[in-house]
């Protein structure tokens, strides 16, 4: 658990097929940007089988979610390849962003890819997404980024991605 600014405990844990109300009501509330900037299409009203598949957990992929006051305010997904790469998505509702809890969701989340055995992280990221480029360049700089399909593809060995981003922990 951690405090978001000013104070309110939010508790990051893992999530399951259990959290479709919380997760559905998290969808519902999006701002076409933010459902947007994640799915990279507008995602309406909560569909059965995408918040299904956003908290499927089987080996190699996982959820999480950021509770507070009995309502979800952020998710993170992650899937690791064959390949071992991981694959990290992240959602944290309009009135939560900008007080850590993306930036939390996704260390968790890169944290639990790397000790279900990936090595190199991709993310494609919207141009538009212009606070998670920014938060991306800062940490791993211009060299990680190229464009594809109209997106910013981010593709990067584990190993070069900063401590405070992911330091797996003991076993």
């Amino acid at each position: 658990m951690f405090a978001t600014q000013p104070s309110t405990p939010v508790l990051l844990r893992a999530a399951g097929p259990d959290d479709t109300g919380l997760l559905a009501g998290l969808l519902a509330e999006l701002s076409p940007a933010s459902s947007f900037h994640r799915f990279l299409a507008g995602v309406g009203a909560p569909n059965p089988a995408l918040v299904r598949g956003l908290l499927r957990v089987e080996p190699g992929r996982g959820a999480l979610l950021a509770v507070a006051g009995g309502t979800a305010q952020g998710h993170a997904c992650w899937s690791v390849t064959p390949d071992r790469v991981a694959d990290v998505g992240v959602l944290v509702a309009d009135a939560a962003q900008d007080r850590g809890i993306g930036t939390a969701l996704f260390l968790a989340a890169v944290d639990a890819a790397r000790l279900a055995g990936a090595d190199a992280l991709h993310l494609d990221v919207h141009p538009e997404n212009r606070r998670l480029v920014a938060a991306l360049r800062r940490r791993l700089g211009k060299r990680a980024f190229a464009w594809g399909q109209g997106l910013l593809s981010v593709d990067v060995p584990l190993e070069a991605v900063p401590p405070a981003w992911g330091v797996a922990a003991a076993a």
